[in-house]
């Protein structure tokens, strides 16, 4: 995924890096099989970088919100594992907000990763509030409550 992520970075993609994946970065010890990215909506410049980047792992195009919220979620099976693409998260700002409080996370091959914000993060857990997001959801208030990563 570290490739991705390098060729998301270089090619300027708006991108913010939500759920599991996001959680292990912040430091909780969790398994995800697949990687979340909240994107902006209706972006149309993001949308062609993203699709020239995958043009040879996904099989239709990455396609903008539809006007009935068609396309909400996205979901590849690439090289890389599974990928989906959120076009909103329940419980979070507009995409524009969300990346201004963005947090750069570096994985483990010391790549920076854009990331929701903790605050962010954590509303999208509140908001989804199923049974797996219960330990995350304890896992973020704790820093939360020690100051770590808001």
């Amino acid at each position: 995924m570290n490739e991705l992520i390098l060729a998301l970075n270089e090619a300027g993609i708006r991108y913010l890096l939500v759920g599991g994946q996001a959680m292990r970065l912040t430091g909780m010890p969790r398994y995800s099989m697949d990687w979340d990215f909240f994107i902006p909506p209706r972006d149309d410049k993001n949308f062609a970088k993203l699709n020239t980047i995958l043009q040879d792992e996904i099989d239709v195009p990455l396609l903008p919100l539809g006007s009935r919220g068609e396309n909400f979620i996205q979901t590849y099976q690439t090289r890389w594992g599974i990928i989906q693409f959120h076009l909103g998260l329940p419980g979070v700002p507009r995409f524009d907000e969300a990346e201004k409080a963005a947090i750069i996370r570096h994985s483990e091959q010391g790549t920076p990763v854009k990331c929701l914000s903790g605050i962010h993060l954590l509303a999208a857990k509140h908001a989804a509030d199923r049974p797996q997001d219960q330990a995350d959801i304890a896992f973020l208030e704790e820093l939360k409550r020690l100051g770590k990563i808001f």
